[in-house]
Parts: C-alpha cells; sequence; structure tokens
C-alpha cells in the first residue's frame, strides 16, 4: 500500500503573513556600531538623495506649522549635549505601578493613544536626524576616498536640519568639522557658506553654551582672516554681553530661521534678568510692559505662560502686575 506523501501546502495562518516593509532609510546602520554599508562614496550619495527626499516630504506633510513639526522633539535643554538620538526608537513600556520609578499612568498609557500631529512629527523628524547621523559617520570613515565637496555637502545639510530641530548633537559636531577641517585650501567653502556657519558658531557660543569669550573671539578672528562682519552678531553679543533685553527682542526680528532657533536657546536668560531688573525697579507695572519686556512684542506670550515657566508669585490686578506690596508708613507718637 502506496504511502500517502506530505502535503505541501502552508497552513493558512504562516499563508496570511506578510514580510515586514523596512523603511529605506533603516536598512543601513551606524558604522561605529560595525555596519560597513556606508562605506563605498557611491551607496553614500544613493542614502544622502533618499534624506534629502524624505525631509522635502516632511516639510511637505507638515506644511501647515512647519515651525511646529520641527520643534516637536522632546527636549531636556540642560541635557542637550547628550541626548542621541534624540526620541526614543522602541515603544515606550509602562512600568509597574508599584515601582519607585513608576511613570504616572498619564505617561504609562502614552503608547497606546492616538498619535497626534507632534508624535507623528516627532518620529519623521528622528528618523532624519539619525540617517544624517549615519551618513555623517560614513562620510569621515572614508575621508580619504570621498570627495571634500560632498563631504561638505553632507555636514551643511545636517547642520541646518539640526539647528531647525534645536538638537545640538546633530549641528553642533558637523558644524566645527565643516569650519574647522571641510574648510581647506584645496576645497575652501564659498564666501557665503563660510560667513553663514561662522556666524552660527558664534550664536551657539554665545546664546546656548553661554560662552561669550569664545564668541567674542571668533568674531574678532574671523573678521582679521575673511572680513567677516554681521550687523545681528554684533548686537546679539552687545545685548547678552550688557544685559540689553530691549537690544536682544530687537536683533532677533526679521532673521532667518536658523538664526531664531540659536537665539531662542538664550531666550530664557534674557527673560529672567528683564524680570529681576523690573522686580528691583518697580513696585508695581502695567501687564504689557511685562510682556515685552519678557518676549520683545506685546503680544509674544500670556501672563499665565510667564507664571508657568517663572514660578513668579507676583499678582495680576486686572492689567497691572502687582511686584510687591507698599507697607503703610509708620505713625511717630
Amino acid at each position: 500500500m502506496a504511502s500517502t506523501p506530505h502535503s505541501t501546502k502552508s497552513s493558512p495562518v504562516k499563508g496570511r503573513q506578510r514580510a515586514q516593509v523596512q523603511d529605506p532609510l533603516d536598512q543601513a546602520g551606524f558604522v561605529s556600531k560595525g555596519d560597513v554599508k556606508l562605506l563605498d562614496p557611491k551607496t553614500q550619495k544613493a542614502y544622502y538623495e533618499k534624506i534629502v527626499e524624505r525631509y522635502m516630504k516632511f516639510c511637505n506633510d507638515y506644511s501647515n506649522d512647519l515651525d511646529a513639526a520641527f520643534a516637536s522633539l522632546p527636549k531636556n535643554r540642560s541635557e542637550d549635549s547628550t541626548r542621541n538620538p534624540p526620541v526614543p526608537t522602541a515603544p515606550v513600556v509602562a512600568r509597574d505601578p508599584s515601582s519607585r520609578h513608576a511613570q504616572p499612568a498619564s505617561m504609562q498609557n502614552k503608547s497606546v493613544r492616538p498619535e497626534n500631529m507632534t508624535d507623528s512629527a516627532a518620529k519623521d523628524l528622528s528618523v532624519l536626524l539619525l540617517s544624517l547621523r549615519k551618513l555623517r559617520e560614513g562620510v569621515i570613515a572614508t575621508a580619504s576616498k570621498t570627495p571634500v565637496a560632498f563631504s561638505q555637502q553632507v555636514h551643511i545639510f545636517c547642520i541646518r536640519t539640526g539647528i531647525l530641530a534645536s538638537h545640538p548633537p546633530s549641528y553642533y559636531p558637523p558644524l566645527k568639522r565643516l569650519l574647522q577641517v571641510l574648510h581647506e585650501p584645496s576645497n575652501p567653502l564659498s564666501e557665503s557658506d563660510l560667513h553663514e556657519f561662522t556666524a552660527y558658531l558664534i550664536l551657539d557660543y554665545a546664546c546656548r553654551q553661554n560662552e561669550l569669550h569664545p564668541a567674542f573671539d571668533l568674531r574678532a578672528k574671523s573678521k582679521n582672516d575673511f572680513e567677516f562682519n554681521n550687523t545681528t552678531i554684533d548686537h546679539v553679543l552687545a545685548a547678552l554681553m550688557h544685559d540689553n533685553w530691549v537690544q536682544f527682542w530687537k536683533s532677533g526680528r526679521g532673521v532667518d530661521g536658523y538664526t531664531r532657533s540659536l537665539m531662542s536657546w538664550a531666550e530664557g536668560f534674557v527673560r529672567r534678568r528683564a524680570l529681576k531688573t523690573i522686580a528691583r525697579a518697580y513696585l508695581s507695572v502695567d501687564l504689557s510692559y511685562i510682556i515685552e519686556s519678557c518676549t520683545g512684542t506685546e503680544d509674544g506670550c500670556t501672563w499665565d505662560d510667564l507664571v508657568e515657566k517663572e514660578g513668579m508669585g507676583w499678582k495680576l490686578e486686572g492689567n497691572k502686575v502687582i511686584i510687591r506690596i507698599r507697607k503703610p508708613a509708620i505713625k511717630a507718637k
């Protein structure tokens, strides 16, 4: 009796399974972690073109509020230099509520809540920044065979995207390398690029790192080396040096998005200096004066925003802010 042949038909469950489509930007890994895909200049150029295409898609998808999309990364500005990658790539796992370090219930349920625009933009922006980091690692590792012009192009793209995202690990290292290594006599940056990125580095020193000495030194050296001249830089440095918040807010009017993003790192410092000065000088002031002094415009933010950001104990009575209550005079006996 002939034996019954084994059936070659796959099970229904296995037949319904589909291979997960991998993001083209995830197909390459980090050179620093042993991945070799981006050690070939041709592959680097193809990968760069995919990043540019994804960047254009990002700008188109969030064109209704692009500023909010670039500001969507969760930030802890006291630890900005160590946060890389910018957002977690794995889903958030709720901790045991009995744990001493358990997250609040609202945070524990974050992974199952529907995504909003900010969540979606943060994920997309994180993919872009991580992909640029992968590419930059590859370009640096193959510096001897990768054309300098292409390396400059990659670093410039990293810098501009990182600045708009307010993510220093994505823009500060390539900014330093662009000016100090890739700007070489045989392949110099264009005059406009040299002036532009020098201004960004000066602003980063002064506004984010609160280091005025390196900022003034770089400005003086750049003036001597290639006649660097930037009125906005001059006004910002003078405003920060003299605690002149009026000049600081005026300096930020009409600037481009990159300059505005870098200047924003100093806004908290300038706002607090303005509030301390007002507190020493006045018993009460108009609310509009407080808002304008702290933001540069009469409608820059609300009173509630200021109270939340600075934890002020002042009282608002109508349109008047009471800073200190005048003590009644003591009558002589």
